[in-house]
């Protein structure tokens, strides 16, 4: 069965996203499960999504739906709590509600839901789909003929082997814990946490505090933010426009902005409870090729 496409919307000037109109998109089969998908933007720049399993749901490899890409891949989990599993090592990793993982190009992953509740993911990926980095990439590949869920590699000698097990894992887990912690300007008021930064993507998780108004900053790369807790004022514009114009928006958990290169953001929380957020930003170098 030919997979259908996954939606593309593509900006060119800043855009509010709404969860509830993000492209709707299930992919998937019966034999490697199904997929509900909430496309946010893709563009030849950043692919961002919102992904869900149903308790118990999964998600594996088949012809059709070779889960093999060839670009830098982060999965945050919003709610519930997602098992990734890498079925070539056998490398398994838990994601919990507020954490996340990361893995690179020609990493084979599935997923599963654990647990009672729906997982949901927030899916940042560059160099994103329309560059044929997804599916169109991972049938070029041999299909894995085998699965499995248990590394052997380190059996006889753990936890002898820590260091070296996570110095060479291919499913590495991001979160606060690990981020690198800075101020957005001059104060605690708004703080960052990067928790992925790879010559193709950036990811970080930033937190606002109520009252706060940021400075202006400019965007170098295309970057989509996504509200993860409490309201979040945001308000884009163009240095280089001569009219002034500018998106404001106010955006409740599971809505984004888009922010194309050059352009200018800040945050703002009015209400008396923090906000917090992801925020993914990506540049592709001229004539990259999968």
């Amino acid at each position: 069965m030919v997979r259908r496409a996954t939606p593309r919307p593509h900006f060119h000037e800043p855009h509010l996203i709404r969860r509830a109109d993000a492209a709707h998109h299930v992919w998937g089969d019966a034999e490697g499960g199904y997929v509900t998908d909430r496309v946010i933007s893709s563009s030849d720049q950043l692919h961002v999504l919102e992904f869900e399993l149903p308790p118990g749901g999964r998600f594996g490899h088949t012809a059709s739906n070779p889960t093999l890409f060839a670009a830098d891949v982060a999965y945050l989990c919003v709610a519930g709590t997602l098992c990734l599993a890498d079925p070539e090592s056998g490398e398994v990793a838990l994601v919990p509600e507020g954490s996340g993982v990361y893995f690179g190009r020609d990493t084979w992953h599935h997923g599963f839901a654990v647990g009672p509740h729906t997982a949901r993911v927030v899916e940042f990926m560059s160099p994103p789909p329309v560059l044929g980095t997804a599916s169109t990439y991972g049938r070029t590949r041999p299909l894995l003929a085998e699965t499995c869920y248990a590394d052997e590699r380190w059996r006889g000698r753990w936890p002898q082997a820590l260091t070296e097990q996570r110095s060479g894992r291919r499913l590495v887990p991001l979160g606060t814990d690990d981020g690198l912690l800075a101020f957005r300007d001059a104060s605690p008021a708004h703080l960052v946490w990067t928790l992925l930064d790879t010559p193709l993507l950036t990811v970080v998780r930033g937190e606002v505090q109520p009252g706060t108004v940021d400075a202006f900053a400019v965007q170098q790369k295309e970057t989509v933010l996504r509200v993860v807790a409490g309201e979040l004022w945001v308000d884009v514009r163009d240095p280089a426009a001569t009219d002034a114009a500018y998106t404001v928006g106010c955006l409740q958990p599971g809505d984004a902005c888009f922010v194309p290169a050059g352009h200018e953001l800040r945050t703002l929380v009015r209400a008396d409870r923090p906000a917090s957020y992801l925020q993914g930003s990506a540049r592709v170098p001229d004539g990259w090729q999968p």
